[in-house]
């Protein structure tokens, strides 16, 4: 589980730096330490960070929007990347929510959502008036009490996105609550009259 924590995260800073970064790739594709993993004369089955790819993959196309976010922050130290025993960088204010939003071409809005609290919960109250009426498309969230869980052979869905049951959106104002350490997506479609009402929550999809 932490693996898809941490390969969200990055996935979240490539969208956010997409006027510079033109091309990111996975070193690898299947097995080692790829998204899909097999087993010769076996079977396949999807590791952690296969489902933060598909979700950037899908909704994750469109207009790369600044968010200005208001969150609490943490201090954490973090080894040297080269290997090397030169000590231990200091990151002193780490905001716990990790965020990224993409405006699509129709007038709808992805939002890629990351709790890096351990241990708390997190109230999300996204503003996004200039969109006109929006309806909760999809929201999915990935998680798991153990963050050392990994999907095998055996027990190929240990971790799978399952449906983000608080979520609303009214009068241009999404919220939500997001579970401690959780990779969220939440996807606003246009609302259409032949709809109804604009809803506040879609039925449960995975």
């Amino acid at each position: 589980m932490e693996d898809a924590l941490a390969f969200g995260g990055a996935c979240i800073s490539l969208l956010d730096h997409a006027d510079r970064v033109r091309v990111a790739c996975l070193a690898q594709l299947v097995n080692v330490i790829a998204p899909i993993m097999t087993k010769t004369g076996g079977g396949a089955w999807r590791q952690t960070i296969v489902f933060p790819f598909a979700h950037m993959s899908r909704f994750g196309r469109g207009r790369i929007l600044h968010a200005r976010v208001e969150t609490e922050a943490c201090y954490v130290s973090y080894n040297n990347p080269d290997g090397t025993p030169a000590g231990t960088f200091p990151a002193p204010d780490v905001p716990y929510l990790k965020i990224a939003a993409v405006a699509e071409q129709g007038g709808g809005l992805s939002l890629f959502l990351l709790n890096r609290d351990l241990k708390q919960e997190m109230e999300v109250s996204v503003e996004a008036r200039s969109f006109g009426p929006l309806t909760v498309h999809e929201r999915l969230e990935l998680r798991h009490d153990d963050l050392m869980a990994a999907n095998t052979e055996n027990t190929p869905d240990k971790v799978k996105p399952a449906p983000l049951q608080s979520v609303a959106f009214a009068r241009g104002r999404l919220r939500a609550t997001l579970k401690p350490a959780s990779w969220n997506v939440i996807h606003l479609a246009p609302h259409r009259e032949d709809e109804g009402p604009a809803n506040t929550a879609p039925k449960d999809q995975s």
